[in-house]
């Protein structure tokens, strides 16, 4: 993964996400490294560091790196995902069924009606993984009533393997979705601490050249002018 040269600590910077399009503010950040260079000495004696700004280069390389794999990684779900939306409709619809059965196999007996009522009134992922176990057992537990209705008992068999096979696909796909996260984080700081070093250098360059508007206008973020423009303009 990318690595971010830095002067302040990790915990220092933000992990929000970031307040605009990366792909603009990567530009804008090259845009301004050629437009400094130049003004580095001027730069320096406003108390600018000159490493910040030779860091500009590698930082937001570091950035785009980071963005590129988010993007790779947001894009494109990992295969546990992919098999657990196959595998979901299938599921709920043996669950489903393995109830509809069971309600009506087992009418007679309040014991067991009741039990199917405690297991058909869970939610969620979780529950449905839960349920279809548990159908699975109390089905064979009363095999002789299922086999009085016509019941495919092969079925309760398949409600083991299928709530299996959903918890380990649920497991790895949340992992997957964690990683996600972590990625997320990386590239969320990278931007961070590469927009600190624009703000400072934007900062300065804005102060020094004040009285200078050829060479002022290569310190202020385009981006954010127009919307300000956009905005004083529907407010009017």
């Amino acid at each position: 993964m990318p690595t971010i040269k830095q002067t302040t600590q990790p915990d220092e910077i933000k992990s929000s996400r970031p307040n605009q399009s990366v792909a603009t503010f990567l530009q804008e950040a090259e845009n301004l490294y050629v437009w400094c260079i130049d003004d580095v000495p001027e730069l320096v004696k406003a108390g600018v560091d000159k490493e910040l700004i030779l860091k500009l280069p590698e930082n937001i390389k570091a950035c785009r790196d980071a963005q590129s794999l988010w993007e790779k990684k947001s894009k494109t779900p990992g295969d546990a995902q992919v098999q657990w939306k196959l595998q979901l409709p299938g599921a709920s619809k043996l669950a489903t069924e393995l109830l509809r059965a069971m309600r009506f196999a087992f009418r007679n007996s309040a014991d067991l009606s009741a039990r199917l009522k405690y297991i058909a009134k869970g939610s969620g992922y979780a529950s449905l993984i839960q349920d279809l176990y548990n159908l699975s057992v109390l089905g064979r537990s009363n095999s002789e009533l299922l086999t009085a209705i016509g019941f495919n008992q092969d079925l309760l068999d398949t409600a083991t393997a299928k709530s299996e096979e959903l918890a380990g696909l649920w497991a790895k796909s949340k992992n997957e979705k964690e990683r996600l996260k972590e990625v997320a984080v990386i590239r969320n700081k990278a931007f961070w601490y590469l927009h600190q070093q624009v703000s400072e250098i934007r900062s300065a360059g804005q102060y020094i050249f004040r009285h200078r508007k050829d060479r002022y206008v290569g310190y202020v973020s385009q981006y954010w002018k127009q919307k300000d423009q956009r905005k004083n303009n529907s407010a009017g």
